[in-house]
């Protein structure tokens, strides 16, 4: 790879550039075919990392027993809110215990993956969102040379990305976005004038929902791997599943 501009090009697929710089690396890989295949190698990397990482979920009877000691902890006493400095405060007989027992499950909660119905919720208010904001692509193109290195640097995962043009379902770009707390990285296809979101999130072990219907919006939810998807469209439901079934399609 001779490119002069390839260290521009790892810059931006680290995710350190932004503004005019990014804009012009998205267009100069584009064009430049051994910044591609230098693109390509580094998601190849990337997945390759992502397949191998062990992940483990906390054992139902852990949490269990963090949530039978939390509910000891609890305070007896009435706990009574002061004010200082503009802030409110719980004390009181055992507010030292209270504090202690709401740090603790703050902890717990942010572990603990989230349930189906905040899933559900967090992707009809995201894919909403974005469309309410405009702010529905980040990084526009039709190449997955582009749009996959695109998210390198910016969640922690390397999502699937392909064109599927030829059966009515162009690819159109890419943003990130947050659900329940997890950095998802939005992949975004168009099939006529419908738009169709595939968020790609970290699994953590989840309950996926079933497939619903929120605000005129169908939702489909699966889990492949250590990734978890959902598809979201207006789209009649014959085509949803028409498009989930290539995605699912595609090798890994």
């Amino acid at each position: 790879m001779n490119c002069p501009e390839l260290l521009c090009t790892q810059a931006y697929l680290d995710g350190e550039l932004d503004g005019q710089a990014a804009a012009e690396a998205e267009r100069h890989v584009e064009t430049c075919a051994d910044c591609q295949a230098f693109s390509t190698d580094a998601a190849l990397v990337s997945d390759a990392i992502r397949r191998n990482l062990v992940r483990h979920a906390a054992p139902t009877g852990l949490r269990a027993r963090i949530g039978a000691a939390l509910d000891a902890e609890r305070p007896s006493a009435r706990v009574l809110p002061f004010r200082l400095g503009g802030r409110s405060f719980w004390t009181g007989a055992a507010g030292g215990a209270a504090v202690s027992a709401l740090a603790a499950a703050f902890a717990i909660l942010a572990i603990l993956p989230p349930t189906a119905g905040t899933l559900a919720q967090s992707v009809a208010d995201a894919h909403t969102q974005a469309l309410m904001t405009g702010n529905v692509i980040q990084v526009v193109s039709s190449s997955h040379h582009t749009v996959k290195p695109w998210f390198a640097g910016r969640v922690p995962l390397s999502p699937p990305v392909a064109d599927f043009a030829q059966q009515g379902f162009a690819l159109a770009g890419g943003r990130t976005d947050e659900i329940a707390g997890n950095r998802a990285a939005v992949v975004v296809y168009r099939h006529g004038r419908h738009e169709i979101d595939l968020f790609v999130w970290a699994d953590s072990g989840a309950h996926l929902p079933n497939e619903t219907v929120t605000r005129g919006y169908r939702m489909l939810f699966w889990t492949r791997g250590d990734l978890d998807f959902a598809a979201v469209s207006d789209m009649e439901e014959a085509e949803m599943r028409k498009f989930v079934q290539l995605v699912r399609s595609e090798p890994e």
